[in-house]
């Protein structure tokens, strides 16, 4: 049991984070924390391109250790998740029907919603997109030659223009890749993804030829919301609204998914690498709100039809409906009782 000093130095602090967070009434018992999400509008592919996504660097491209940033999940274990809504008619890529595993990379034809390619140069790649309204997740083979590339595609139907919380796992202890919808199990793999698919420390160099390095010089960034080499209409982007993304260093499991997956959690969380919120509301910089430091995101280009800002205060609807701020305290088993003996023995 931790000890009650502990514990209410870990309430207080807690306390004072929620209490700089912004909060709108949603309706009677309940609060919404996100003021602010963004609107993509499927226009990634271009012309002119890169446009309409946002841009995460997880390298530097350059030669050694050291580049990376924490946001370069893929070594080990890892958890990507966000909110998402959308409508199918705007992201009309086909799927495969859904509670499906193939042994290919084909997750890169149906929507694209987060981009870790490399176009040539290396196997260490990643991504998800949303086919047939579904959610799809695929991993390539990596470059020690153990793995095969394998996408799944689960079965919940995320396009029916209503917020939905999605997290994709890569567990590399047992090799298997897992979806989670609205904190659910929705599908899980069989034990295909075991090789490291970070980004190498030896960079790969852009010299447009497959023989010699990769193509684009996108390789080493985590792309939200466009396919990020601009490869034409074969590879479409998503159209919708996104909001309050997370990447951790680790497996979150099951039991993890479903205590968090509708509410803040907080900035030192053991291995959370990046959390961004989303709440700028304006500009072309969006920034982690972690403690462990990733770098800030460039939104191309944080205007109206293109990467767009949306507000709750306009519409409560604009924004991930995030669990209100009282939730979180009791979250870990902090129980109201708990609090009323910390508030009477705290001066």
């Amino acid at each position: 049991m931790q000890h009650p000093t502990a514990r209410r130095a870990s309430v207080l602090a807690s306390l004072i984070w929620l209490a700089s967070l912004p909060a709108l009434s949603v309706g009677p018992g309940a609060a919404q924390t996100s003021a602010h999400a963004l609107r993509f509008h499927g226009t990634g592919v271009g012309p002119p391109g890169q446009q309409d996504r946002i841009l995460l660097p997880v390298d530097d491209n350059q030669p050694g250790t050291g580049g990376n940033t924490p946001i370069d999940v893929g070594d080990g274990d890892f958890t990507i998740e966000w909110w998402m809504r959308g409508r199918l008619e705007d992201n009309q890529s086909t799927g495969l029907g859904g509670d499906v595993e193939s042994f290919d990379y084909s997750w890169i034809d149906g929507n694209i919603l987060l981009d870790r390619d490399v176009w040539c140069g290396t196997a260490r790649a990643f991504g998800v997109s949303i086919r047939g309204g579904r959610v799809a997740f695929g991993t390539d083979t990596g470059d020690g030659g153990g793995d095969f590339s394998n996408t799944i595609e689960g079965s919940e139907l995320v396009l029916d223009d209503t917020w939905h919380h999605v997290a994709v796992v890569r567990d590399a202890s047992d090799g298997r890749k897992r979806i989670y919808v609205d904190g659910q199990l929705d599908f899980t793999s069989s034990p295909t993804s075991f090789e490291d698919l970070s980004y190498p420390d030896a960079g790969v160099p852009v010299t447009g030829n497959c023989g010699t390095g990769q193509l684009t010089p996108y390789g080493w960034y985590l792309v939200v919301a466009a396919e990020k080499h601009d490869a034409g209409p074969a590879y479409p982007s998503y159209a919708g609204y996104f909001d309050e993304l997370r990447l951790w260093s680790t497996a979150r499991s099951a039991s993890q998914i479903a205590q968090t997956w509708d509410r803040l959690v907080e900035p030192s969380s053991p291995g959370l690498v990046g959390m961004y919120r989303l709440e700028e509301g304006s500009g072309v910089v969006v920034s982690d709100g972690s403690v462990a430091g990733s770098p800030d995101g460039d939104l191309r280009a944080g205007v109206a039809g293109n990467g767009e800002w949306v507000s709750a205060a306009v519409d409560p609807a604009n924004t991930a409906p995030i669990v209100g701020l009282v939730d979180l305290i009791f979250a870990d088993g902090f129980e109201a009782g708990d609090l009323a003996a910390w508030s009477a023995s705290t001066p």
